[in-house]
Protein backbone atom coordinates (compact mmCIF):
# COMPACT_ATOMS: atom_id res chain seq x y z
CA UNK A 1 0.00 0.00 0.00
CA UNK A 2 1.32 3.62 -0.96
CA UNK A 3 0.63 4.54 2.61
CA UNK A 4 2.81 2.33 4.51
CA UNK A 5 6.01 0.95 4.38
CA UNK A 6 6.37 -2.66 4.71
CA UNK A 7 9.41 -4.04 6.78
CA UNK A 8 10.68 -6.91 8.74
CA UNK A 9 9.31 -7.73 12.19
CA UNK A 10 11.42 -6.87 15.29
CA UNK A 11 9.08 -8.57 17.67
CA UNK A 12 9.43 -12.01 16.24
CA UNK A 13 11.57 -14.27 14.30
CA UNK A 14 10.45 -12.60 10.64
CA UNK A 15 13.71 -12.77 8.42
CA UNK A 16 12.39 -14.38 4.96
CA UNK A 17 9.51 -12.46 4.35
CA UNK A 18 8.48 -8.55 5.57
CA UNK A 19 5.13 -8.88 7.81
CA UNK A 20 5.03 -5.83 9.62
CA UNK A 21 3.73 -2.43 8.26
CA UNK A 22 4.36 1.21 9.24
CA UNK A 23 1.76 3.79 8.60
CA UNK A 24 3.51 7.30 6.97
CA UNK A 25 1.44 9.19 8.26
CA UNK A 26 0.73 8.13 12.28
CA UNK A 27 3.76 6.12 12.14
CA UNK A 28 2.17 3.34 13.84
CA UNK A 29 3.32 -0.30 13.18
CA UNK A 30 1.34 -3.20 12.70
CA UNK A 31 2.44 -7.25 12.03
CA UNK A 32 0.31 -9.20 10.03
CA UNK A 33 1.75 -12.71 11.41
CA UNK A 34 2.51 -11.99 15.74
CA UNK A 35 -0.49 -9.02 15.42
CA UNK A 36 1.82 -6.55 17.36
CA UNK A 37 0.42 -3.20 17.31
CA UNK A 38 2.92 -0.38 17.92
CA UNK A 39 4.47 3.16 17.85
CA UNK A 40 7.33 4.42 15.94
CA UNK A 41 9.22 5.21 19.06
CA UNK A 42 8.74 1.52 20.28
CA UNK A 43 9.40 0.16 16.97
CA UNK A 44 12.79 2.32 16.39
CA UNK A 45 13.58 1.30 20.46
CA UNK A 46 13.18 -2.55 19.99
CA UNK A 47 14.86 -2.71 15.97
CA UNK A 48 18.12 -0.68 16.70
CA UNK A 49 18.48 -0.84 20.46
CA UNK A 50 18.58 2.81 21.00
CA UNK A 51 16.65 4.06 24.47
CA UNK A 52 13.26 5.54 24.16
CA UNK A 53 14.68 9.44 24.62
CA UNK A 54 17.52 7.85 21.66
CA UNK A 55 14.92 7.12 19.47
CA UNK A 56 12.91 10.02 20.01
CA UNK A 57 16.40 11.99 19.15
CA UNK A 58 16.80 10.05 16.31
CA UNK A 59 13.17 10.36 14.39
CA UNK A 60 13.45 13.88 15.12
CA UNK A 61 16.35 14.03 13.27
CA UNK A 62 15.12 12.63 10.27
CA UNK A 63 12.12 15.21 10.11
CA UNK A 64 14.09 17.49 8.09
CA UNK A 65 14.43 15.00 4.95
CA UNK A 66 11.63 12.66 5.85
CA UNK A 67 8.04 14.21 6.34
CA UNK A 68 6.92 11.45 9.32
CA UNK A 69 3.13 13.44 9.35
CA UNK A 70 1.96 15.89 12.01
CA UNK A 71 0.34 13.01 14.12
CA UNK A 72 3.78 11.27 14.69
CA UNK A 73 5.21 14.57 15.77
CA UNK A 74 2.24 15.09 18.23
CA UNK A 75 2.84 12.13 19.93
CA UNK A 76 6.69 12.55 20.49
CA UNK A 77 6.09 15.92 22.43
CA UNK A 78 2.18 15.30 23.93
CA UNK A 79 3.05 14.89 27.45
CA UNK A 80 0.67 14.00 30.23
CA UNK A 81 -0.90 17.04 32.63
CA UNK A 82 -1.43 15.71 36.14
CA UNK A 83 -3.43 17.93 39.35
CA UNK A 84 -1.32 18.54 42.16
CA UNK A 85 -2.56 16.76 45.50
CA UNK A 86 -1.93 19.82 48.45
CA UNK A 87 1.38 18.46 50.37
CA UNK A 88 -0.21 19.98 53.47
CA UNK A 89 -2.89 16.61 53.79
CA UNK A 90 0.48 14.49 53.19
CA UNK A 91 2.12 15.93 56.00
CA UNK A 92 -0.04 15.81 58.28
CA UNK A 93 -1.01 12.33 58.07
CA UNK A 94 2.78 11.17 58.00
CA UNK A 95 3.13 13.39 61.01
CA UNK A 96 0.26 11.37 62.83
CA UNK A 97 1.62 7.89 61.62
CA UNK A 98 5.27 8.50 63.00
CA UNK A 99 4.00 9.34 66.43
CA UNK A 100 0.76 6.87 66.63
CA UNK A 101 2.18 3.06 68.49
CA UNK A 102 -0.65 1.45 66.42
CA UNK A 103 0.26 2.83 62.67
CA UNK A 104 4.10 2.25 63.82
CA UNK A 105 3.05 -1.11 65.20
CA UNK A 106 0.83 -1.80 61.79
CA UNK A 107 4.09 -1.16 59.27
CA UNK A 108 6.14 -2.96 61.41
CA UNK A 109 4.35 -5.74 60.92
CA UNK A 110 4.49 -5.77 57.05
CA UNK A 111 8.38 -5.38 57.80
CA UNK A 112 8.55 -1.91 56.78
CA UNK A 113 11.31 0.63 58.69
CA UNK A 114 10.92 3.65 59.70
CA UNK A 115 13.12 5.03 57.51
CA UNK A 116 10.92 3.87 54.75
CA UNK A 117 8.37 5.40 56.60
CA UNK A 118 9.77 8.74 56.41
CA UNK A 119 11.15 8.03 52.76
CA UNK A 120 8.12 7.45 51.44
CA UNK A 121 6.38 9.83 53.47
CA UNK A 122 3.51 6.83 54.88
CA UNK A 123 0.67 8.36 56.93
CA UNK A 124 -2.00 7.29 59.24
CA UNK A 125 -5.53 8.73 59.56
CA UNK A 126 -7.13 7.85 63.05
CA UNK A 127 -10.53 8.71 61.56
CA UNK A 128 -10.83 5.94 59.18
CA UNK A 129 -8.13 3.66 61.10
CA UNK A 130 -6.75 3.21 57.14
CA UNK A 131 -2.69 3.82 56.33
CA UNK A 132 -1.86 5.54 53.78
CA UNK A 133 0.64 5.70 50.65
CA UNK A 134 1.58 8.80 48.70
CA UNK A 135 1.34 8.47 45.05
CA UNK A 136 3.18 10.70 42.77
CA UNK A 137 3.77 11.77 39.09
CA UNK A 138 6.77 10.01 37.19
CA UNK A 139 8.22 13.81 37.28
CA UNK A 140 7.65 13.66 41.35
CA UNK A 141 4.28 15.60 41.72
CA UNK A 142 2.13 14.97 44.58
CA UNK A 143 -0.81 13.42 42.92
CA UNK A 144 -2.39 12.03 46.60
CA UNK A 145 -2.23 8.73 48.13
CA UNK A 146 -3.63 5.15 48.67
CA UNK A 147 -5.44 4.26 51.97
CA UNK A 148 -5.36 0.41 53.41
CA UNK A 149 -7.47 -0.09 56.43
CA UNK A 150 -5.11 -1.26 59.32
CA UNK A 151 -7.93 -3.95 60.52
CA UNK A 152 -9.08 -6.09 57.29
CA UNK A 153 -8.30 -5.84 53.39
CA UNK A 154 -10.59 -2.39 52.41
CA UNK A 155 -8.97 0.18 50.29
CA UNK A 156 -9.73 3.79 49.56
CA UNK A 157 -7.98 6.32 47.46
CA UNK A 158 -8.07 10.25 47.02
CA UNK A 159 -10.71 11.19 44.88
CA UNK A 160 -9.76 11.22 41.56
CA UNK A 161 -6.14 9.78 42.18
CA UNK A 162 -4.81 8.56 37.89
CA UNK A 163 -3.11 5.88 39.26
CA UNK A 164 -3.66 4.06 36.06
CA UNK A 165 -1.40 6.64 34.74
CA UNK A 166 1.51 6.34 36.60
CA UNK A 167 3.57 4.12 38.73
CA UNK A 168 4.31 3.97 42.51
CA UNK A 169 7.85 4.99 43.27
CA UNK A 170 8.58 5.67 39.48
CA UNK A 171 9.84 9.17 40.91
CA UNK A 172 12.52 8.06 42.69
CA UNK A 173 13.78 5.17 40.12
CA UNK A 174 13.05 6.18 36.49
CA UNK A 175 17.03 6.59 35.43
CA UNK A 176 17.63 2.95 36.67
CA UNK A 177 18.50 0.59 34.18
CA UNK A 178 16.30 -1.79 35.25
CA UNK A 179 13.12 -2.16 37.39
CA UNK A 180 11.24 -5.02 39.29
CA UNK A 181 7.24 -4.43 39.04
CA UNK A 182 5.09 -5.59 41.84
CA UNK A 183 1.37 -5.38 42.24
CA UNK A 184 1.82 -3.36 45.72
CA UNK A 185 3.36 -0.83 46.92
CA UNK A 186 4.41 -2.34 50.19
CA UNK A 187 5.97 -4.95 47.89
CA UNK A 188 7.53 -1.92 46.34
CA UNK A 189 9.05 -0.56 49.33
CA UNK A 190 9.78 -3.93 50.65
CA UNK A 191 12.09 -4.19 47.76
CA UNK A 192 13.64 -1.13 47.52
CA UNK A 193 14.90 -1.56 51.24
CA UNK A 194 16.79 -4.47 50.31
CA UNK A 195 18.11 -2.21 47.28
CA UNK A 196 16.13 -2.78 44.32
CA UNK A 197 14.59 -0.22 42.40
CA UNK A 198 11.04 -0.89 42.65
CA UNK A 199 7.40 -0.13 40.96
CA UNK A 200 4.16 -0.70 41.59
CA UNK A 201 1.42 -1.02 38.98
CA UNK A 202 -1.41 -0.20 41.96
CA UNK A 203 -3.42 -3.62 41.37
CA UNK A 204 -3.25 -6.61 38.99
CA UNK A 205 -5.02 -4.41 36.01
CA UNK A 206 -2.06 -2.76 34.37
CA UNK A 207 -2.88 0.17 32.31
CA UNK A 208 -1.65 0.89 28.61
CA UNK A 209 -0.48 4.17 29.82
CA UNK A 210 1.43 2.01 32.51
CA UNK A 211 3.11 -0.02 30.41
CA UNK A 212 4.39 3.16 27.78
CA UNK A 213 5.86 4.62 31.34
CA UNK A 214 7.63 0.97 31.60
CA UNK A 215 9.17 1.60 27.71
CA UNK A 216 9.99 5.57 28.20
CA UNK A 217 11.57 4.79 31.06
CA UNK A 218 13.35 1.45 31.93
CA UNK A 219 15.78 -1.36 29.26
CA UNK A 220 15.54 -4.29 31.60
CA UNK A 221 12.27 -4.71 33.36
CA UNK A 222 11.68 -7.81 35.67
CA UNK A 223 8.26 -8.69 37.22
CA UNK A 224 7.18 -10.26 40.45
CA UNK A 225 3.06 -10.94 39.88
CA UNK A 226 1.61 -11.96 42.97
CA UNK A 227 1.24 -15.81 43.13
CA UNK A 228 -2.59 -16.12 41.65
CA UNK A 229 -4.82 -15.75 39.24
CA UNK A 230 -4.86 -11.92 38.56
CA UNK A 231 -1.00 -12.00 39.29
CA UNK A 232 -0.86 -14.71 36.07
CA UNK A 233 -2.98 -12.70 33.57
CA UNK A 234 -0.92 -9.34 34.52
CA UNK A 235 2.08 -11.08 33.09
CA UNK A 236 0.53 -12.38 29.99
CA UNK A 237 -0.46 -8.76 29.18
CA UNK A 238 3.76 -7.75 30.26
CA UNK A 239 4.64 -10.09 28.41
CA UNK A 240 2.43 -9.31 25.21
CA UNK A 241 3.38 -5.44 25.13
CA UNK A 242 7.10 -5.23 26.38
CA UNK A 243 8.29 -8.28 24.95
CA UNK A 244 12.20 -8.31 24.63
CA UNK A 245 12.59 -5.94 27.52
CA UNK A 246 10.47 -8.36 30.10
CA UNK A 247 11.97 -10.90 32.70
CA UNK A 248 9.58 -13.18 34.97
CA UNK A 249 10.66 -14.12 38.42
CA UNK A 250 8.17 -16.88 39.63
CA UNK A 251 7.53 -17.31 43.51
CA UNK A 252 7.19 -20.17 45.30
CA UNK A 253 4.08 -22.06 46.46
CA UNK A 254 4.94 -20.67 49.95
CA UNK A 255 4.91 -16.84 48.56
CA UNK A 256 1.75 -15.14 47.57
CA UNK A 257 3.95 -12.12 47.22
CA UNK A 258 7.35 -10.12 47.78
CA UNK A 259 5.49 -9.34 51.21
CA UNK A 260 5.15 -12.95 52.33
CA UNK A 261 9.18 -13.33 51.93
CA UNK A 262 11.79 -12.52 53.99
CA UNK A 263 15.04 -10.27 53.59
CA UNK A 264 17.28 -12.56 52.58
CA UNK A 265 14.68 -13.96 50.45
CA UNK A 266 14.27 -11.10 48.62
CA UNK A 267 17.62 -10.10 48.39
CA UNK A 268 18.28 -13.67 46.30
CA UNK A 269 16.32 -12.62 43.73
CA UNK A 270 18.68 -11.07 42.02
CA UNK A 271 20.46 -14.33 41.52
CA UNK A 272 16.92 -15.46 40.07
CA UNK A 273 17.14 -12.62 37.70
CA UNK A 274 20.29 -13.66 36.13
CA UNK A 275 19.53 -16.71 36.07
CA UNK A 276 16.36 -15.88 33.86
CA UNK A 277 18.53 -14.03 31.99
CA UNK A 278 20.99 -16.72 31.30
CA UNK A 279 18.15 -19.04 29.83
CA UNK A 280 17.01 -16.42 27.52
CA UNK A 281 20.23 -16.50 26.35
CA UNK A 282 21.27 -20.02 25.78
Amino acid sequence: MDSDYIIFCPFHGNHRTPAGEVDKKTGIFFCFACQYVTDLVDLVSTQSGRTYFQSIRFIKSLEESVDLGTQVEQSLIKKETYTEYPQQDVTRLHEAAMTCERAVSYYKGRNITTASMAKFELGYSEKRDMVTIPVHSPDGLLLGFVGRSVEGKDFKNTPGLPKGKTLFNINRVKSSKNVYVVESSFDAIRLDQCGFAAVATLGSNVSNFQIDLLKKYFNDIIIIADNDEAGNTMVKKLKDKLRSKLSVISLDQQHKDVGDMTDEEIRALSNDFDKSISSMLQ
